[in-house]
């Protein structure tokens, strides 16, 4: 039960980072540079959110079970 909180606490980094990426992304004067960091951000958001999920769903199953 343990691993699920770690995992939940690393995707919620993850999904952090994304959403600090996407904030340079607005930032940055060069269009080309800001296309290539958004669509990054906007993966690494997906990733995150994913596993922010995927940790939940799981963590959820651990506590029924108990």
């Amino acid at each position: 039960m343990l691993l699920y909180f770690f995992l939940l606490l690393a995707a919620g980094g993850i999904l952090t980072f994304g959403i600090v990426m996407m904030k340079i992304a607005y930032d940055l004067p060069n269009p080309f540079e800001f296309l290539i960091t958004f669509f990054s951000a906007s993966l690494v958001i997906l990733i995150g959110g994913v596993l922010c999920l995927g940790a939940c769903l799981r963590l959820r199953e651990e506590l029924r079970k108990r």
